[in-house]
């Protein structure tokens, strides 16, 4: 037996099964028990090994294709390493929010969208406010996606190579695995099982008292390794959302004169470089001191002043548009039944000559209901009852919830929009108002220099003035005494000013409407009527 073997590993080993069939066939018959007992386990071993290099050689192969995808895989976990080193060491040069000024800012931007007008002014307190949001915006992010991830990173490690050492440790190891003799040769496999030769290379694990294969060890090493890398390189981005500036707290803030200017330039005012606007103007900027210099005053000061401005505006344009309305489209009889029809195609043009073309006959209703409970015209009214069952009748016809700012634009634009229709036909309750509304120190101004004339015969009228203004009774009595000319010039003196305070009216309605749904909702929001 001994001598077959020492054949099988020594001719075996060098010839083919042919070479070993020829030699067989060629010996005596002395010899032939032993030369057939060659020839088959070499038949045998032949076919055995040949399934053992096959599969050593698809395990190699197969390794060769892993190695490249991990290699791809460590240099992008690399480039990730030190991207994230340059980050943190940007951090602690330029700060959080200098690091991230341009994507904090753009956060910022987004997240007050609505309030932008008023989120971007540069008076101190706003300005502090806005710093201060995107302060802690960028510190989130840089804690989430830098300075903690940091934390995992081993700083000794400088070079790809190094950074790749335990991979390749285990692939050098799962390389020799799989090309030791004991996976390529039936004998040698026979002979470690017995253990004689090809012992696996590894040693006693102190922990578990087992025996641990250096291609184990090392593929936990590398596992192992992989966790913690990808502890610092698998980073999803920061929740870092943050709420809104509260429009609130904006409101009581302080604003300089440059920051009334600016929003004064993006009102109709700003542009207007006329007598009358910038009179208005400066009331609108003396009101605004008057009542604290806050961001909420500037609001107040500036939308009154330049609803009321409008408002004289279009009274012209109104008056302009019925009549060319009119004049193309007479009015049919009492009795007609086109009188309906042709009244709302009229109301439609007058709206479209305002600019109030987004205003429908629903939200004017509307508008014009929550306007008249503003003041609790009515002493039996249930003010939050009243307005939930006006806003739930908008939300049955419309879709989607309603948004309260638009509720205070829509009480706003209606009831200026009714004002100047009030004045276009002549209303008399609205023309007596008029005839008893003081004309102001600076309109007063205004006509000594435009119209000195009038202004002279006006202020040298007996007792025309009382108190540092005009008496109005006085002036009634006497108006007759001037022209025509003369009385429309002091009633649209009067009709701006009636008009300035129905606006500041209007605007203090809405606004109490506005925070009357916001009380009577309080968090539950029923109806989902916030914005």
């Amino acid at each position: 037996m001994a001598e077959d073997f020492k054949s099988l590993l020594g001719k075996g080993a060098g010839q083919s099964w042919g070479e070993l069939a020829g030699s067989y066939f060629s010996q005596n018959n002395k010899k032939s028990n032993r030369s057939r007992n060659i020839l088959l386990a070499s038949l045998f071993m032949n076919a055995a090994e040949s399934r053992m290099q096959s599969k050593a050689l698809s395990n190699l192969q197969d390794l060769e294709d892993n190695k490249t995808i991990e290699k791809a895989k460590l240099a992008a976990q690399w480039k990730k390493r030190t991207d994230l080193e340059t980050a943190y060491k940007n951090i602690q040069d330029q700060g959080a929010l200098g690091y991230y000024e341009d994507q904090a800012e753009k956060a910022f931007q987004q997240a007050n969208a609505e309030n932008s007008k008023w989120a971007n002014l540069t008076s101190g307190a706003i300005v502090k406010a806005k710093q201060d949001w995107k302060e802690a915006w960028a510190e989130n992010k840089a804690n989430t996606e830098v300075l903690n991830p940091y934390k995992g990173i081993d700083t000794s490690i400088t070079t790809l190579e190094e950074f790749s050492k335990d991979y390749n440790d285990y692939y050098k190891a799962q390389k020799r695995n799989y090309a030791s003799p004991k996976n390529i040769s039936v004998v040698h496999n026979l002979f470690s099982k017995i253990g004689i030769g090809g012992k696996e290379p590894g040693e006693i694990d102190q922990a578990t008292n087992k025996f641990v294969s250096t291609v184990e060890k090392e593929r936990a090493e590398y596992e192992r390794q992989q966790k913690k890398i990808n502890g610092y390189t698998v980073i999803e981005a920061a929740p870092f959302k943050r709420a809104a500036l509260k429009k609130a707290e904006l409101e009581g803030m302080q604003l300089d004169d440059d920051d009334f200017n600016t929003l004064i330039n993006s009102s109709t005012l700003g542009n207007n470089n006329s007598a009358e606007a910038l009179a208005v103007v400066r009331a609108a900027k003396q009101e605004f001191k008057k009542n604290g210099g806050t961001l909420q005053s500037a609001i107040a000061a500036i939308s009154s002043k330049e609803l009321g401005y409008n408002m004289a505006v279009n009274v012209a344009k109104r008056d302009r548009a019925v009549s060319a309305y009119e004049l193309t489209n007479p009015k049919p009889a009492a009795d007609d039944p086109e009188l309906e029809l042709w009244n709302a195609n009229r109301n439609k043009a007058i709206r479209d000559s305002l600019g109030l073309t987004d205003l429908s006959e629903d939200a004017m209703l509307r508008a014009r209901e929550l306007y008249s409970i503003a003041f609790k015209t009515d002493p039996g009214i249930d003010q939050q009852e009243f307005i939930n069952d006006v806003l739930t009748e908008d939300i049955r016809k419309a879709t989607g919830g309603v948004n309260v700012n638009d509720l205070k634009a829509d009480i706003m634009k209606t009831r200026a929009m009714d004002i100047i229709d009030l004045y276009g036909e002549g209303d008399t309750t609205t023309l007596g108002r008029r005839d008893v509304t003081q004309i102001t120190k600076e309109q007063l101004d205004t006509m000594s220099k435009d119209y000195k004339d009038l202004y002279k015969k006006l202020t040298e009228m007996p007792d025309i003035m009382k108190d540092g203004e005009l008496n109005l009774d006085v002036l009634n009595e006497n108006i007759t005494t001037f022209s025509k000319g003369e009385q429309t010039i002091i009633r649209n003196y009067q009709r701006d000013t009636d008009m300035a305070i129905q606006a500041d009216i209007a605007y203090y309605a809405a606004e109490e409407i506005g925070d009357s749904i916001s009380r009577a909702l309080g968090d539950k929001d029923p109806l989902n009527l916030n914005p």
